[in-house]
């Protein structure tokens, strides 16, 4: 029996290159790809990248002095045109949102710009409206045509307005405009369309309604 386990020692020994035998190379090793194949967790869906994004540039964006509407439009003259290479890092629509945020809410506070962002999410939601979000934004005598809008990308304020875009659209921000589908500003008096709908609240330079 000795004789036979020696004989299968000496045999795996030949069979092992010497090459492989560093701890490196070992045949535990080896398996490690397999295994972790195997416990890889699944592909994150697009709510959970926009969440991902969102952290990661959350922390930076908002620890900045959100500058002015008119600081922003001053350096807009210089803005560029929309590159391949910007479109590709963020998705369609979470740039229509982006651009909304930032031209109808740049200068306002973070809830304010989400509770912009969250009237196009309602609107999406309602049944009312387009059912995507570039949709809803291009709807005729909505919001705009955020294809000829080209804010300059290298701002504090375009900055605030991608990470309010990803966090609205990640599902887990606070509601802070629960239903609300339309706002105005407030220093205009309302419009008779405004005085038949249900005020939701009122943010900064917006008055938000259902």
């Amino acid at each position: 029996m000795f004789a036979v386990s020696s004989l299968v020692l000496m045999s795996a020994a030949v069979l092992i290159p010497a090459s492989m035998t560093s701890a490196a190379e070992t045949p535990a090793s080896w398996a490690q790809p397999a295994v972790a194949m195997l416990l890889a967790p699944a592909a994150p869906t697009q709510a959970q990248m926009n969440v991902l994004r969102f952290r990661q540039i959350a922390a930076k964006t908002f620890a900045e002095p959100i500058r002015t509407l008119a600081a922003d439009h001053a350096s807009d003259d210089n803005a560029d045109q929309d590159t391949p290479e910007e479109t590709a890092t963020l998705d369609a629509e979470t740039l229509c949102m982006a651009k909304v945020v930032h031209h109808e809410a740049g200068n306002q506070s973070r809830e304010g710009q989400l509770a912009v962002a969250q009237t196009i999410l309602n609107r999406k939601d309602s049944g009312r409206f387009a059912r995507t979000v570039c949709g809803v934004v291009h709807q005729r005598n909505q919001y705009f045509d955020t294809t000829r809008y080209h804010p300059n990308r290298g701002t504090a304020q375009w900055e605030a307005a991608v990470s309010v875009a990803y966090e609205a659209m990640s599902g887990k921000a606070q509601d802070v405009v629960p239903g609300a589908l339309f706002f105005r500003a407030a220093y205009a008096a309302p419009t008779n369309f405004f005085r038949s709908r249900t005020r939701v609240a009122s943010l900064g330079d917006h008055v938000f309604y259902r």
